[in-house]
């Protein structure tokens, strides 16, 4: 067994597919971007398709972004304060709104539900990587 790869605070630095994994393994997010000068940082409900994060979201700030291409980025992580374990993954890419019917179709049978007002009629909105990474909590030895 080869020994893990540590960044400069001694944070195991995961791989692509484990970043993928871990990605799928989640359903809530979130999401940060630029509105209107200023940071914003969001919960998201997401979803993997056909390589990128999905969510929906009604009318607003998440929408604008996606419509014009923005970059963004989405976290994911859990954490064991008892186990002093967890992980941490970073998606940075650009929002697109899909608008394609056959995408919408495909993406309407993902298990992404909305956490809030799921009466309200969403968007869907694609995450294109441009970069993926994630860090692991090392546990510590006694």
């Amino acid at each position: 067994m080869t020994e893990p790869q540590l960044d400069h605070a001694g944070l195991e630095i995961l791989n692509p597919a484990e970043c993928r994994e871990l990605l799928a393994s989640t359903a809530v997010g979130r999401i940060a971007f630029i509105d209107r000068g200023d940071p914003v940082i969001l919960p998201v409900t997401i979803g993997l398709w056909e390589g990128a994060v999905v969510f929906t979201t009604a009318p607003g700030s998440k929408l604008e972004a996606a419509i014009m291409n923005r970059p963004v980025a989405i976290e994911v992580d859990d954490w064991d304060a008892e186990r002093h374990v967890g992980w941490s993954v970073l998606v940075k890419g650009m929002a697109m709104i899909v608008d394609d019917g056959r995408e919408i179709d495909s993406l309407d049978r993902l298990s992404v539900k909305s956490w809030s007002r799921p009466e309200i009629p969403k968007a869907w909105v694609r995450i294109v990587a441009n970069e993926i990474t994630g860090r692991r909590v090392v546990p510590i030895s006694r």
